[in-house]
């Protein structure tokens, strides 16, 4: 629909014709900007009314409402109506003007265009971008100060800016430096910080031979940055600058025909001063019937998702984004329609749904988009048909999620129009035939360790926080910080675009703290839907019937996830249907490893779900989901000790965050034997996998909370097993006095233990007595230790084949092992850790696999350097089957003195090629480093019985530093502490064999 009807804002806000303009009454100027910056979409009655007068803190009748808009509509359009400009739309007004009507509109149309043109057509664009600034007057929306208008003003002045900054970038393309250097150097005293200003000022300078200009003015920009910002300019800028310093041949002017140039644009044209209402064009261009909304910001982050959103426009006729509430699918949307734009001779049709309210009034809105007379039922979709015929029109259905009802009547559409493609934003899909999904999931997070910079979701929120606070950039000293921003909002960016601009009040670290208040209000202009995080989350949980509500709920208790087999365990079975409900609306995750399901609640749908629980439901809840972890653990502490054990701790690393919120439930609760059991059922868990700290807080924590706990009844163990545990953590951490002392106490009160099963009392003692045993070794008490080896494997042989016994068996037998190695006992070191070894492979036991291997690798490292070797690769590849760091870093340091030797062959005789002895060397170092990060990620030695070769290591580090030369040496350990333990791992099984027998390291070393 087109009308005389003309509406500028980029200067003061004016109506008119192409001959004369009007200015209105203030409170008409406000009503119809609250207007126009959604035109073509209907702003309900509340939101115009909170637009127009909230600030001054009016509460107008409605009444007063509807007069405004009344006298507005026959300003607009003199006479009785029908109105087509100003039209009421349930639930409330749409401003109707197309967008040549709209010099905000046309504005941007130009500059898209010219921005698509620059590399292809670059005189064309220049033109466009004249064309483009020259219909600014002044400042946007100058005479209308509603926050409203002054947020859209700055949008729309960013906008140009940007312009100017094309303008002058072709300008350079096409060869005009020397015409633009007035302008340039005006525009950068106007705007200092903007550094492609300044880059152009640079370049055009140098172009004219003013390479002293180019280089103070690149100099007055380093100093404005650095005094107004504390920053340095960018990489462009610096790139540039070395250029022109070397005189880079590549910086020289194109050679291009001579053309006149544009219009300025410091000349802007008189409002309708020869304006004919449309853009002008060097090509036809494609108008839509319904137009998009504008972007007002980079869509960052979603190439891909792009990407394959226009090959599935290509390829199928009904596709649907589904996505958790504002994860960006409009967005989205938006942005592949406008791509996919030409390749729509019928045009593209949007149709915002998320104000109505009844799925029969789904096609009758298609009808009013496309501009046609009102039709319903059966006669809206004969309308829709009859108008969209064959030609190839794009049809944008946005927010369909809670009018499901009417996927029947859009696939009926998609049938009746073969040339129609339909795409849907919902947070759920159709289910229809012919439908292919697209989920639009968060954009990426930072993983630990990675450049924080190079996540999308730290993008966007460094860039809208410094859309409020130029002067915020993501450094070294905030950027763990933001990071755990963008984690804690689950890299949803309706999250992140609310909490960002609180940047301007608050530093990052305190914005953590107070995230929750953060997304509690967002801009004006949003519907009132996604103002806040909880009113998008909100809008979904009202779409769940009461069963899918009380689930939300109740999983807002799991942290880390969930499987259905745990989740049927906490809730009983029955519970497929409704989780699946979840799914499809986007308020649960489901990801697969290994081909299970595992499922999950972004942060912050969980933090909405918490605050929906009443306190009787959250007690009942979290009890059960302590119970079936407790279930869990006790189900999963067997096989840590023999052939699932691979299996079983990556299952309980996935569940690891679960287990530790159950603890703390049951700290909490008072149920204190809940947590000691726990402790007990996962002690080994946090032992193997390096979990040394947590391990030691929860043990500590349970032995304190069941110390008074009568040592008597079947229950009386549970104590005494939370203080081994204890014992253990504090081995592992090094600290053998309270270990020896623990193990001690822990003995003494099982064997006073009254009422307990003989077996449970004989497994505690045995446990304890193996434990007395590593600690007399680390502190040199060699008789002591063989002795309390020797008593626990007596006593474990006793226990059943389900018990402890046969793993402290084999365990207790390398540890003897050990004893005999450091008395210098070679030959009995030998037999004892080949017996556990068999033992151990027997039962498929890796843990006392690799114990036995390491200790054989000693033994058989001068007589048998290659045997020794295989030993090392084989308990390096078990290390990282289970995921141990603590002890992949003793066997890479083994592997490394043992290689580092060098020379000819023991009885092994390897004779082979040993090739590049300088890349064999880097090899070892890169090992080095691995093994240096692996102790410092766990954080402590853990496996304090090997007997470790600290001297070995000292000569193998000299050995290869004079090899290498210091730079190459350590360039090479920095690259090793920062591989991935794979990349490791496959070093060190290809390290080939040594061949000259070393020394034999002093078993007192």
């Amino acid at each position: 629909m087109r009308s005389g009807v003309a509406v500028r804002v980029l200067g003061a806000l004016e109506v008119g014709s192409s001959t004369q303009a009007s200015v209105l009454p203030p409170t008409l100027r406000t009503v119809l900007a609250a207007l126009v910056v959604d035109a073509g979409h209907v702003v309900p009655a509340s939101v115009l009314a909170e637009r127009v007068w909230d600030e001054a803190g009016i509460r107008p009748a409605t009444s007063t409402l509807h007069s405004s808009v009344s006298r507005l509509r026959r300003l607009l359009e003199p006479g009785a109506g029908p109105w087509q400009v100003l039209v009421t739309r349930a639930p409330g007004y749409r401003l109707a003007l197309a967008p040549e009507a709209l010099d905000a509109a046309r504005f941007e149309q130009l500059l898209r265009r010219a921005l698509a043109a620059a590399d292809t057509d670059p005189g064309g664009a220049r033109a466009d971008v004249a064309d483009a600034l020259a219909l600014w007057r002044g400042p946007a929306y100058a005479d209308v100060e509603a926050g409203f208008a002054r947020q859209e003003a700055r949008r729309l002045e960013n906008l140009r800016l940007e312009g100017l900054e094309l303008a002058a970038r072709l300008d350079l393309v096409l060869g005009r430096h020397r015409e633009v250097v007035p302008d340039l150097e005006e525009l950068v005293l106007a705007h200092p910080l903007r550094e492609e200003l300044r880059a152009a000022l640079v370049l055009a300078l140098y172009r004219c031979g003013r390479q002293a200009d180019a280089l103070q003015a690149f100099e007055d920009g380093r100093r404005l940055l650095a005094d107004e910002l504390g920053i340095d300019p960018g990489p462009q800028l610096r790139r540039l600058h070395e250029a022109v310093l070397r005189q880079d041949p590549a910086l020289e002017a194109p050679v291009v025909p001579a053309a006149d140039p544009p219009s300025p644009p410091s000349s802007p044209s008189s409002p309708g001063a020869g304006d004919d209402g449309d853009v002008p064009a060097r090509t036809p261009v494609r108008t839509s019937t319904s137009a998009l909304p504008l972007a007002t910001t980079e869509l960052l982050g979603r190439a891909e998702d792009l990407q394959r959103l226009l090959e599935l426009l290509e390829q199928a006729r009904l596709v649907t984004l589904t996505g958790t509430g504002g994860v960006g699918k409009t967005r989205l949307a938006a942005a592949a329609a406008e791509a996919a734009a030409e390749r729509f001779e019928g045009g593209t049709v949007l149709v915002p749904l998320a104000t109505l309210d009844d799925a029969r009034a789904v096609l009758p809105a298609v009808v009013r988009a496309l501009g046609l007379p009102d039709e319903a039922g059966a006669g809206a979709l004969d309308a829709v048909a009859a108008h969209v015929a064959d030609s190839r029109t794009l049809l944008v259905l946005d927010n369909l999620e809670h009018l499901l009802d009417a996927a029947a009547d859009v696939a009926a559409l998609v049938r009746r129009c073969p040339r129609l493609v339909v795409l849907v934003t919902s947070r759920a899909p159709l289910r229809v035939s012919g439908e292919v999904e697209h989920r639009v999931e968060p954009l990426g997070l930072p993983a630990t360790g990675e450049d924080v910079l190079g996540s999308p979701a730290v993008q966007l929120f460094a860039e809208r926080a410094r859309a409020v606070a130029p002067g915020f950039a993501v450094s070294a000293r905030n950027a763990a910080v933001v990071a755990d921003i963008c984690r804690a909002l689950g890299g949803i960016p309706l999250a992140l675009e609310l909490a960002a601009p609180r940047i301007r009040v608050l530093d990052p670290a305190e914005l953590l703290r107070r995230l929750d208040h953060a997304l509690t209000s967002g801009p004006r202009d949003l519907p009132a839907r996604q103002r806040t995080m909880r009113a998008t989350l909100d809008w979904s949980y009202g779409l769940l019937d009461a069963p899918t509500r009380r689930l939300y709920r109740r999983l807002s208790v799991f942290t880390g996830g969930w499987t259905l087999p745990v989740l049927e365990d906490v809730e009983g079975p029955g519970v497929l249907e409704q989780l699946e409900a979840l799914v499809e609306m986007s308020l649960v995750t489901v990801t697969f490893s290994r081909g299970r399901p595992r499922y999950a609640m972004l942060v912050p749908t969980q933090q909405h779900a918490r605050r929906l629980l009443e306190e009787d439901e959250l007690a009942e809840v979290s009890r059960a989901h302590a119970e079936a972890h407790l279930r869990l653990a006790e189900r999963a502490a067997p096989h840590y000790r023999g052939e699932g054990q691979v299996e079983w701790l990556e299952r309980v690393e996935l569940e690891h965050a679960n287990l530790l919120a159950a603890f703390e439930w049951a700290m909490g609760a008072g149920e204190h034997a809940t947590a000691a059991r726990l402790t007990w059922a996962t002690w080994l868990f946090w032992w193997l996998r390096g979990h040394v700290l947590v391990g030691r807080r929860c043990a500590r924590a349970a032995v304190d909370a069941t110390a008074d706990s009568p040592l008597e009844g079947p229950a009386a163990l549970v104590p005494v097993r939370a203080r081994i545990a204890l014992a253990a953590m504090a081995f592992a951490q090094g600290d053998f006095a309270a270990a020896d002392e623990g193990w001690a106490r822990a003995c003494a009160d099982a064997e006073r233990a009254v009422g307990v099963d003989p077996v449970e009392r004989d497994e505690a003692r045995a446990n304890c007595t193996a434990g007395a045993g590593i600690c007399a070794q680390v502190t040199g008490d060699l008789a002591a230790a063989a002795d309390a080896h020797r008593r626990a494997i007596a006593l474990a042989r006793t226990l059943p084949e389900d018990t402890y016994g046969p793993w402290i068996v084999r365990l207790n037998l390398v540890w003897l092992g050990t004893v005999h190695w450091r008395a210098g006992e070679a030959g009995p070191a030998r037999r004892q850790a080949e017996e556990g070894l068999a033992l151990a492979r027997r039962d498929g036991d890796r843990l006392a696999t690799f114990l036995a291997l390491y200790n054989l690798a000693q033994a058989e490292a001068a007589p048998a350097p290659a045997r020794a070797l295989r030993h090392l690769q084989e308990g390096i590849e078990l290390s990282e089957q289970m995921g141990d760091l603590a002890n992949l870093a003793y066997f890479l340091e083994a592997l490394v003195v043992l290689r580092a030797a060098g020379g000819r062959a023991g009885d092994d005789g390897d004779h082979g090629d040993h090739g590049n002895e300088a890349d064999d060397a880097a090899a070892l170092v890169r090992l080095l480093g691995a093994a240096s990060a692996a102790r410092e990620t766990v954080g402590f030695e853990v496996h304090n019985y090997y007997l470790r070769d600290s001297v070995g290591r000292a000569e193998a580090e000299a050995r290869l530093r004079a090899q290498l030369g210091e730079q190459r040496y350590a360039r090479e350990l920095a690259a090793g502490r920062r591989a991935p333990v794979a990349e490791s791992v496959r070093t060190a099984v290809r390290v080939r064999p040594v061949t000259v027998p070393p020394t034999a390291p002093s078993p007192a070393s």
